[in-house]
């Protein structure tokens, strides 16, 4: 199928496509840009790790990497990651935090099941 650019709906397309591709992509190999990321893996119903510890004030990068078998998200008071497709990685910056928060996956049924994410703020 042609995509005519030239039309507002094959912009929307291309836009949302480019929004979609920023958000959630595959995580290549590592490069220096990636050390100061902190990997979050959502398998099944957890996080691994469960906890963070963040630095008060400070924004936090997280690779948000799904090896489980379906989509998970992380939502964290009145912000989302959007939807990680299984296999796919998200790159999020998340904070300031000024204290403790719970981040949840919003799948029906796996904030229920356990699936939080505790991000404690250091001193």
């Amino acid at each position: 199928m042609r995509r005519d650019i030239g039309t507002v709906g094959g912009l929307v397309g291309l836009v949302a496509g480019l929004a979609l591709t920023s958000c959630v992509r595959d995580p290549g190999p590592p490069d220096a840009s990636d050390t100061d990321d902190v990997v979050v893996v959502m398998q099944d119903i957890r996080y691994e790790p469960q906890r963070l510890e963040v630095p008060r004030g400070e924004v936090v990068r997280l690779r948000l990497t799904n090896d489980g078998g379906i989509v998970h998200d992380l939502v964290v008071d009145d912000w989302e990651s959007g939807e990680v497709p299984p296999g796919r990685t998200a790159v999020v910056e998340l904070g300031p935090f000024d204290q403790t928060v719970v981040g949840w996956c919003s799948v029906p049924g796996h904030r229920g099941a356990g699936m939080e994410l505790e991000i404690v703020v250091t001193p």
